[in-house]
């Protein structure tokens, strides 16, 4: 069902669940507190695309959540590396990283992809983000082309992109068009590009539904892959528009249910902050479908452990001043013993 909150933005809620999730959300680069937020009261229904056609998906957030200009880029990539935490954890296997604009999130994520063995040979790199933009079911994997950058062209594994869609129909689809303007994917790839020196290529997954069985059930069609050849990408903030002392509170709470690598305990964390009624605060974790599907990957697996890497939200940014409305990010990495 759709509930309208106070600061009129719609939400699903899952009747089981009890967890929100954000309809749509653009943050833009100069101000997380001045987020573009769209009303969407219906769900779409997008259908299988059956054309070969071969089409690049071009940037859409460049000048807005980084620089569009290459060398601008590339001198802010070094910069927040510069300020990044330094590599404390090995064999990494899966990243979480945020996807707020650079100026905010930029350094947690420097941090978390600072984490990777730059000389890691990796064959895949699945990056898992879910919509901002479309209310869809199940996943969509970008199978038309590369996803093209300012600094040039991020290859796509469309061939195993297709095999996913082939095999598990039911789950994932190839639409393109949740791609087309979700930033949370896109700024992961400047990150990626800067750490990884190896011949990759990518699977682009946009996660939709809000319901943790389809997690589940994505997280068994993906695990095959999850393999130390692979690199998972993780894209989620953390809280969204509590004050800041709250907003410590529930994405220290977000995050220590995450390190259990328990994905009930997960689902029970952001049921309690629903409950909760943490003044403003409008979602405890907005990827929280991405993460739990990583989670239902790694569960179980007593050889795979999680470590928080850093901590900043937007409050922390200097010259930011809106300490009562902020957006929390962490950085967290998956590795193996």
């Amino acid at each position: 069902m759709t509930q309208s909150n106070p600061l009129n933005v719609t939400f699903l809620f899952h009747a089981s669940e009890i967890v929100v999730s954000e309809i749509q959300l653009e943050q833009r680069w100069n101000n997380p507190a001045n987020s573009l937020l769209y009303l969407l009261n219906i769900r779409i229904t997008l259908p299988m695309k059956d054309s070969p056609e071969i089409i690049d998906r071009q940037p859409a957030v460049a000048g807005q959540f980084y620089p569009a200009q290459p060398d601008i880029l590339q001198h802010e990539l070094q910069e927040l590396f510069a300020a990044a935490e330094p590599r404390r954890f090995k064999n990494v296997r899966a990243i979480i990283s945020p996807h707020a604009g650079y100026i905010f999130s930029g350094q947690v994520a420097a941090s978390a992809f600072n984490q990777i063995d730059p000389e890691q040979n990796f064959r895949h790199v699945f990056i898992l983000a879910s919509s901002h933009h479309e209310n869809l079911h199940g996943a969509s994997v970008y199978c038309d082309g590369d996803y093209m950058m300012p600094f040039g062209r991020v290859k796509v594994d469309t061939n195993l992109g297709k095999h996913l869609v082939e095999t598990h129909p039911e789950l994932f689809n190839d639409n393109p068009r949740p791609h087309l303007n979700e930033h949370s994917l896109e700024v992961q790839l400047p990150f990626m590009n800067y750490v990884l020196d190896c011949d990759y290529s990518t699977i682009p997954i946009v996660l939709g539904a809000p319901d943790h069985h389809l997690c589940e059930a994505m997280a068994a069609a993906l695990r095959p892959f999850f393999t130390e050849k692979n690199l998972f990408i993780i894209s989620s903030d953390f809280c969204h528009y509590p004050d800041y002392t709250d907003a410590k509170k529930v994405d220290k709470e977000t995050m220590n249910a995450i390190l259990t690598n328990d994905p009930g305990e997960l689902r029970n964390t952001l049921r309690s902050h629903v409950l909760d009624h943490v003044p403003g605060l409008v979602t405890s974790l907005c990827g929280w479908t991405s993460v739990l599907t990583l989670m239902y990957m790694t569960q179980n697996d007593p050889s795979l452990e999680y470590h928080a890497v850093l901590y900043r939200n937007s409050g922390d940014t200097p010259h930011y001043e809106d300490m009562e409305r902020v957006v929390g990010y962490w950085g967290i990495v998956v590795c193996s013993k």
